[in-house]
């Protein structure tokens, strides 16, 4: 995949193209991670008829810069919407669908108001509205229990130590707490949250208080599942639930598509 050059900087992204695809979904993923994790999660997306595109943000995967670091959520926002662009120069008649996790979901959250109407819905999961929680002493900060995605972490060679960038990365998401706030209150586009049931950083408590603020939003609990949820032990359900919220939202074509399933 080519690296993409803006003049807001560049970006890596992948896509995993889908012949004759209902929908585009735009993939962000999470603080730590790339789109190198998101492998089995697009393919289940492309299975059930989506062509999916994956941005690598800046400080993370094949994007380079300082290890997790990034100036703001408008830098990473920007990057995202160039991409939407592309997308929408290839595929001009094909509904887009945002699918934001943690850092991406608040990322997917804000370019969702920077291009509304344009996109059909936006799934965000473990999103943190409100930035770093507090964490109650002897808390286990689980990531996920799924042994594949923690082995692909441990192996990754673009892994990086993720406790330098943490401040950095609460400040952006904490200034943005405001302004998503006051914007997503007036969002038309439906929006699905979906929250890990042990989720300590986006708890589903904050998923159904966010809820109330969204005129069209629909809150999921997965039980038993961490914050890293697409990459978690229920993902096939978490997938269950995004490819069913997108096919509702494209209307006639998504209610002839077949339904999920996964290996």
């Amino acid at each position: 995949m080519p690296i993409q050059k803006t003049t807001a900087g560049q970006y890596y992204y992948r896509n995993w193209d889908c012949e004759d695809a209902l929908a585009c979904v735009l993939l962000l993923h999470g603080f730590g991670e790339h789109t190198g994790h998101y492998h089995r999660f697009a393919a289940a997306l492309v299975h059930a008829g989506f062509d999916v595109w994956g941005i690598d943000h800046v400080g993370h995967g094949m994007t380079g810069g300082t290890p997790g670091h990034f100036a703001s959520i408008d830098q990473l926002v920007d990057h995202a919407r160039d991409l939407a662009s592309l997308i929408r120069t290839q595929h001009p008649s094909r509904p887009l669908v945002i699918v934001g996790h943690s850092l991406g979901g608040i990322t997917g959250a804000a370019l969702a108001l920077s291009l509304e109407p344009a996109a059909s819905g936006v799934v965000l999961t473990g999103a943190p509205f409100e930035g770093l929680p507090v964490i109650k002493d002897g808390i286990e900060l689980v990531m996920s229990r799924d042994a594949a995605y923690l082995d692909a972490l441990e192996h990754d060679p673009l892994k990086f130590d993720t406790a330098p960038a943490e401040a950095n990365l609460w400040r952006a998401i904490s200034e943005q707490t405001d302004a998503l706030s006051k914007g997503l209150s007036k969002l038309s586009i439906p929006v699905l949250l979906i929250n890990g049931e042990h989720d300590v950083f986006a708890p589903p408590s904050l998923a159904q208080r966010w809820s109330k603020l969204i005129p069209n939003a629909h809150v999921v609990e997965i039980a038993g599942g961490y914050h890293d949820i697409p990459n978690d032990t229920e993902h096939r359900k978490v997938v269950g639930h995004v490819i069913s919220a997108i096919n509702r939202w494209i209307g006639d074509n998504g209610r002839n598509a077949p339904p999920y399933t996964c290996c």
